[in-house]
């Protein structure tokens, strides 16, 4: 969960005019069919449990006094590494769906098996690795580079052997249904020209939305078509070509087409919580700012979503040099 007090989360939305996600990633024409078989495959073989209550529950230590054990992984530390985690990716141009595929990695990882702070931080390292050499990544995020971003902490060999352990934790299931996928098969049944610039302005705000929404543990348990259907909504949020009837049917027809059980009630929640994590992001400070700037004489009491669907959207992260994991101002740190 991000504290209130916590820091803006330093990611914003790419501007690298890329649409849709890499052949590997996307549903494509036989969607249907596959969509049923990445809902089953999201509830039972890649499934993650509460890992940090469970935890804190057999120790007898409330949840709210986990963090102050330094030793022990909480929410904090997870949100730092995924911090970190997206630098990596943006400075070796990866694609920020790897991070979502090593964080499915990851959860599942520490689920089955308890580690401290600096075996969650090498495994964080190790999914990362995993993830962009499964996925056909760039060939320039080795196990090297990440080694020499750990400045000592660890070696090569430590990422290998990491790298054994997760495999056969994870039971080489390998291909997580992550949530960028179901929007990419989701976006389909809006009811706007795909082709146009607002199909492509929500289809981009949804992505963003799910990038986000790794950052906060409380999603670990969601089922990751439910924080989709939750992204899209939030980025349809606001649009004149949108009304909410039409959001409303758009809800309706996932539902019935895939069997799905979701209340209205259970998407308000995602959303909500969405637009809070936005709201801690880099970009709502920069859309906030230049929302500010384009009316200085006014008054305003702008909320995180009229903000960002004011329509502006930032320059690239790729160009920010990541940050050594084992450095003092590094995300890790507290």
């Amino acid at each position: 969960m991000i504290p209130m007090s916590s820091p803006p989360l330093g990611l914003r939305m790419t501007n690298n005019g890329d649409v849709g996600l890499p052949s590997e990633f996307s549903v494509g024409s036989d969607h249907g069919d596959r969509i049923k078989a990445m809902l089953t495959q999201s509830e039972k073989a890649y499934a993650c449990a509460d890992y940090i209550g469970r935890r804190s529950e057999i120790d007898n230590t409330p949840i709210q006094e986990v963090a102050v054990d330094d030793n022990k992984v909480d929410s904090v530390c997870r949100e730092k590494m995924c911090e970190w985690s997206y630098r990596v990716s943006d400075h070796f141009q990866t694609g920020r769906e790897i991070v979502a595929v090593s964080f499915s990695y990851l959860d599942r990882f520490v689920d089955k098996c308890s580690c401290n702070r600096s075996a969650f931080k090498l495994a964080a390292m190790t999914t990362l690795y995993m993830a962009n050499k499964i996925y056909g990544g760039p060939h320039t995020l080795t196990i090297g580079a990440l080694a020499e971003l750990s400045r000592g902490e660890f070696e090569i060999s430590h990422i290998s052997e990491m790298e054994v352990v997760i495999l056969q934790t994870l039971a080489w299931r390998l291909h997580p249904p992550i949530a960028q996928c179901f929007i990419d098969a989701f976006h389909k049944y809006i009811c706007i020209p795909a082709d146009g610039s607002m199909s492509i302005a929500v289809y981009r705000r949804a992505m963003f939305f799910a990038e986000l929404s790794l950052y906060d543990y409380t999603f670990v348990e969601r089922e990751r078509s439910l924080i989709a259907i939750a992204s899209l909504m939030n980025a349809m949020e606001g649009t004149n070509n949108i009304t909410l009837d039409e959001q409303d049917k758009f809800f309706e027809a996932i539902n019935l087409k895939f069997d799905l059980k979701y209340t209205l009630d259970m998407v308000e929640t995602v959303r909500n919580r969405l637009w809070y994590i936005y709201s801690m992001s880099a970009q709502y400070k920069e859309d906030d700012a230049i929302a500010g700037s384009a009316a200085p004489n006014c008054i305003r009491e702008e909320t995180p979503k009229k903000i960002m669907l004011s329509g502006h959207r930032s320059s690239s992260t790729r160009s920010i040099s990541p940050v050594s994991v084992a450095t003092n101002t590094g995300p890790y740190h507290h």
